[in-house]
């Protein structure tokens, strides 16, 4: 299914594989089997191009988060980060996303399983920014009040979470894709010029 507009057809260099007619057959405990499928040559030659922008500077930084009340409380604990941040930060052009493994942290709003039962979260703090000063702030702001947290029910003044590195790391550059789409083209190498060069080896 990547990518596709349709489930049924699956475009490449040269024609298209049609699914409609596709039959899906159990063969044993671990095999499929599939058949139906049909390849239809295409006269136009298509050339796939993808591409992609850069959004900004990213930091990470991990906590853990083990207290049973904390555990079954943790939206609460991220919205009173992106509360602190957005305090502080305002309308900065900033992105902030917490990834909660042990709860959420694949499959986000798509994960079937509502009601966690691990006893302790690993929460990965993701901030992006223009800046990579920026990035850093925010990140780094986000997950020390993952720390100081003051949600109903929490009576400490600090040691919500734990952390084995107290600073954001920095990582790879943000990107988000813009251009996914089919080209025609004449030749299938012209998009794609080949050079020999005889190094004297």
């Amino acid at each position: 299914m990547y990518e596709r507009e349709t489930p049924f057809f699956e475009y490449a260099v040269g024609g298209m594989l049609d699914l409609q007619a596709c039959k899906f057959e159990q063969f044993d405990e671990r095999t499929c089997r599939i058949t139906g499928a049909k390849w239809i040559t295409s006269e136009k030659i298509m050339v796939k191009l993808e591409g992609s922008a850069r959004v900004g500077e990213r930091y990470i930084c991990l906590a853990g988060i083990r207290d049973p009340y904390l555990v079954q409380h943790v939206e609460d604990i991220l919205q009173w980060c992106r509360t602190s941040v957005a305090e502080k930060f305002g309308k900065e052009d900033y992105q902030l996303y917490f990834h909660v493994f042990g709860k959420n942290g694949v499959l986000k709003d798509l994960e079937p399983v509502k009601q966690t039962l691990a006893h302790e979260l690993c929460i990965v703090t993701e901030g992006i920014a223009p800046t990579r000063e920026l990035a850093e702030k925010i990140t780094d702001l986000a997950t020390r009040m993952m720390f100081l947290v003051r949600i109903p029910g929490v009576k400490g003044t600090a040691g919500a979470a734990a952390s084995i590195e107290k600073r954001p790391m920095l990582a790879s550059p943000a990107y988000t894709w813009t251009v996914n789409h089919l080209i025609q083209v004449g030749d299938p190498l012209e998009l794609f010029p080949t050079h020999i060069i005889d190094a004297g080896v």
